[in-house]
């Protein structure tokens, strides 16, 4: 953004501080990543290289629909992804392959400060979302369109998380829950951004989100806190790729391996997300739960991930108002056979 910074730098311009070319060049970055990180890191990234990156940001779902759409007016086409499992690219050729996992996305709860203010009772797990002091005011990410939102519906879904009473993912009980956290209102927001945003305006309690953007907002507003679901989190791995054929590849390719190297997990971690990269430590905290307790639901996170199409037709069809308990369904065919 600095009036200085050249639209195109030319290669080895300017040496770095050991007396090597920088790379030079531009690329396009389409990302799901939260703000903080992103700028973050690509002004880290800059500095080293010398490339200037041009920053495409949105949802999963939006980043999905615009790869899949092609070059899109006003915007370049895209170089490098950024964000999400990889089962989000799964359908967009040249991006589903060679994605390397870059952070671990955790679920988590971020916390209004009118909550504690008012004495209200802050949840520890899911089940806590249908308290009666919390009714109508939970922000849940669409799972459709967000990967925060699709984490914490694995997590509601799993067994662990209390709410399925000993079920097995996505089975009557535990959709029953979230059928009734919708019925009491629960906002949907088409990402993060928007999740945290009806925290800050005071229409959400707490906001189901990633880890990250839960601890960036309260280290940024010192108005907002953050809890861990008990028993159940949501966990996957964000990944990052160069797309195949991309313009830029050099820069690419530069970008990706930054990424994934140390001083780019640094920066992960110093932006309170989590990285993958076993020498880089998260940033901690008192509450802040060690890599080895967001183990939880991986499994189920996994199963998930297989059902994915039958997971989000069974959503839509809640959202809808259009599901009912498969067990009620036997019954009324039941009842109907005795009535004829």
């Amino acid at each position: 953004g600095a009036a200085d910074v050249p639209v195109e730098p030319s290669a080895g311009a300017e040496g770095s501080e050991d007396g090597a070319a920088k790379l030079g060049g531009k690329l396009s970055l389409y990302t799901s990543c939260s703000e903080e990180l992103v700028n973050n890191m690509v002004a880290r990234f800059s500095q080293g290289t010398g490339v200037t990156v041009a920053v495409v940001r949105g949802s999963e779902a939006e980043l999905v629909g615009q790869l899949l759409d092609g070059d899109v007016a006003g915007k370049p086409a895209a170089d490098v992804i950024w964000g999400g499992e990889s089962l989000w690219y799964a359908g967009v050729d040249g991006a589903s392959s060679g994605l390397e996992p870059v952070q671990r996305e955790v679920g988590a709860f971020a916390l209004a400060e009118g909550l504690v203010a008012s004495k209200k009772e802050a949840p520890a797990a899911y089940a806590d979302l249908l308290a009666t002091a919390l009714a109508g005011r939970v922000a849940l990410c669409d799972p459709t369109s967000c990967e925060a939102g699709w984490l914490h519906l694995v997590a509601m879904l799993s067994e662990a998380s209390g709410t399925s009473a000993g079920g097995t993912l996505g089975d009557d009980v535990s959709w029953a829950f979230v059928q009734e956290l919708l019925a009491e209102g629960a906002v949907i927001c088409a990402d993060e951004d928007a999740a945290l945003q009806a925290l800050l305006d005071g229409n959400a309690d707490v906001a189901l989100v990633s880890e990250q953007c839960a601890r960036q907002l309260a280290r940024r507003t010192g108005q907002t806190a953050v809890a861990w679901p008990e028993s159940a989190m949501g966990v996957a791995d964000a990944c990052a790729g160069a797309v195949e054929g991309c313009l830029n590849e050099r820069q690419a390719t530069a970008f990706v391996e930054f990424l994934a190297g140390r001083d780019g997990q640094q920066v992960v971690a110093d932006a309170l997300a989590r990285p993958v990269a076993d020498d880089v430590q998260v940033a901690g905290g008192d509450d802040v739960p060690a890599n080895d307790d967001v183990e939880v639901v991986a499994s189920d996170a996994d199963a998930a991930a297989r059902q994915r199409e039958e997971i989000l037709a069974v959503w839509a069809r809640v959202l809808a108002g259009e599901w009912t308990p498969a067990a009620a369904g036997e019954d009324e065919g039941e009842a109907g056979e005795a009535k004829a």
